[in-house]
């Protein structure tokens, strides 16, 4: 029986749970399917079928990614791909990719976005590698604030943490780029308030910054890692989430992380690459950079709406084209941009800079260096100086983050 591509009902859903978690070394039961069923749109929910078996898996979900401007934009956000080590070197990842680019541009997302678990794999369908993630270790023992804190931070269950963080974190993801819509659902599964079948992860600890006016303006998650050396406690404190939406929670936030009894180093990762913890403290030392890797990518699906939702450093006119092996964004384009807003439109112009549709989607968000992306040879310059003028327009005044796993 020849393999297939198409998208599943809800009666194929434990068989393509199987896949998936096989994919991933899970162990996922016909119970964790029915509670992942309400999680999956099955217009969105691929599989590669033989026969009755399902033997590849890739579905997308509909969510907002903030762009520079502080402008969220519907993004299509693809997840849980696998193909099974039967049937490699079949094209089945294609088929299933390229019919779910497709089905996104056709429903007018601008962009598609994902988390690579393979660096190599996605670039040749047009996504970009464009904000990166890092982590972090602090000796907190050295740890001493230039500035006093202001505000208080109280303990709370994770309960109480469903109810005031989502406010919080949507303040937080509307002004940052890269950020991206959390779902109810994200929420009540990560704060452990619905029991998922299979999953056992560690509850930890939260906590809520106040302002002195009383206004939460930040959260923390956390756990600890308890540790002992010839009975000397050096135990590491493990930050799940901290997201605060002004200075002051966001170094309040960090010394009560500092000031837990028992620990004598933090371990923080997905945080940003311009973290700005270490121009707190009169040491910046005592805080490593232990890690810095590709997190977000993007997939251009419609070049003039998705240019024109963004804002830009500087004003410029530019044209450019954009050569798309699939066939879906390709074109030659003019961005007439600035400070306050931007059109685009498909020319005939001569093009200024030449930016393949993966380079595009790398420097998006304002974190990927034009510069550098010239000096690879993904990106050629016709005009002089039209290089210079895109990287300062496309730069970003906040470096895009995204802190949210999919």
């Amino acid at each position: 029986m020849p393999l297939t591509v198409r998208t599943i009902d809800a009666s194929e859903l434990p068989g393509w749970v199987a896949c998936m978690g096989e994919g991933f070394f899970k162990d996922l039961t016909d119970e964790y399917a029915e509670y992942f069923a309400g999680e999956v749109d099955f217009g969105r929910t691929w599989a590669a079928v033989d026969g009755k078996q399902v033997v590849g898996t890739l579905r997308s979900f509909e969510t907002e990614l903030t762009v520079p401007g502080s402008l969220p934009i519907p993004a299509a956000a693809l997840t849980n791909v696998t193909v099974s080590a039967t049937h490699r070197r079949n094209g089945l990842l294609t088929s299933m990719i390229t019919a779910d680019l497709a089905a996104s541009a056709d429903r007018g997302e601008p962009v598609n976005i994902l988390i690579a678990s393979e660096y190599p794999i996605y670039g040749r369908f047009g996504y970009g590698p464009a904000v990166e993630g890092a982590a972090y270790s602090v000796d907190t023992v050295a740890v001493r604030f230039r500035q006093p804190s202001i505000g208080s931070v109280q303990r709370v269950d994770l309960a109480e943490l469903r109810r005031k963080a989502p406010q919080i974190y949507e303040r937080f993801r509307r002004a940052q780029p890269g950020a991206i819509k959390r779902s109810e659902r994200w929420w009540d599964r990560t704060l452990r308030q619905v029991e998922v079948p299979g999953e056992k992860p560690p509850k930890g600890y939260a906590a809520i910054y106040r302002s002195p006016d009383g206004e939460a303006e930040g959260y923390l998650r956390y756990r600890g890692k308890q540790n002992w050396d010839n009975f000397r406690p050096q135990g590491t404190l493990v930050v799940e989430d901290l997201c605060a939406v002004t200075a002051a929670a966001y170094q309040r936030l960090w010394q009560y992380c500092c000031d837990v009894d028992l620990m004598t180093s933090i371990e923080a990762g997905t945080r940003s690459v311009h973290e700005p913890l270490p121009f707190l403290l009169a040491d910046g030392r005592v805080v490593q950079q232990t890690g810095r890797h590709d997190f977000l990518w993007v997939r251009v699906l419609d070049v003039c709406a998705s240019l024109a939702a963004r804002r830009y450093a500087a004003d410029c006119r530019l044209v450019i084209d954009v050569p798309d092996p699939l066939g879906i964004a390709g074109g030659r384009y003019v961005l007439e941009a600035g400070v306050e807003g931007a059109q685009c439109t498909r020319t005939g112009e001569t093009a200024d800079l030449t930016l393949p549709i993966d380079a595009l989607g790398s420097v998006y968000l304002g974190g990927t260096s034009l510069f550098a992306l010239a000096a690879a040879g993904r990106v050629d310059e016709h005009r002089a100086g039209a290089l210079a003028e895109a990287d300062t327009m496309f730069g970003s005044y906040r470096p895009p983050w995204c802190n949210t796993w999919f």
